[in-house]
């Protein structure tokens, strides 16, 4: 059974998704949301086999919210991973807008950085 992790389970992106992915047997659907604690983040990551990270602030009610809702939770997600010893392949989204000067852009870029360092050190 191929185990599949979907952060941001609630936007429009992933639940079209897990709609797609409920139709193919032999897939198990891990749903994270950030109504869900970092400690059943930690427990799926453990778990799955993929993870679409599509979990991401864009509207925060301060921009500091861009920072720990798409850098601090990419990283989080990478300490797991490098912690636990794992490698699973990750879809990450991201935005036209990651080449902005805008605090959104700005984390997006960063969240990708931390990515293509985390592939670059650890994969292979």
């Amino acid at each position: 059974m191929k185990k599949i992790l979907i952060t941001g389970a609630n936007g429009f992106i992933a639940k079209n998704l897990i709609v797609a992915l409920r139709r193919i047997d032999g897939v198990k659907i891990y749903e994270y949301t950030k109504n869900d604690s970092l400690s059943i983040l930690k427990a799926y990551i453990k778990e799955v086999d993929f993870i679409y990270h599509l979990a991401g602030v864009n509207r925060p009610k301060n921009n500091d919210e861009f920072y720990t809702g798409n850098y601090d939770l990419t990283k989080f997600i990478i300490d797991i991973l490098i912690e636990s010893n794992l490698k699973v392949p990750i879809l990450f989204s991201s935005s036209m807008q990651a080449i902005l000067d805008n605090d959104y852009g700005k984390s997006k870029l960063q969240a990708e950085q931390l990515l293509l360092e985390y592939a670059k050190k650890y994969d292979g």
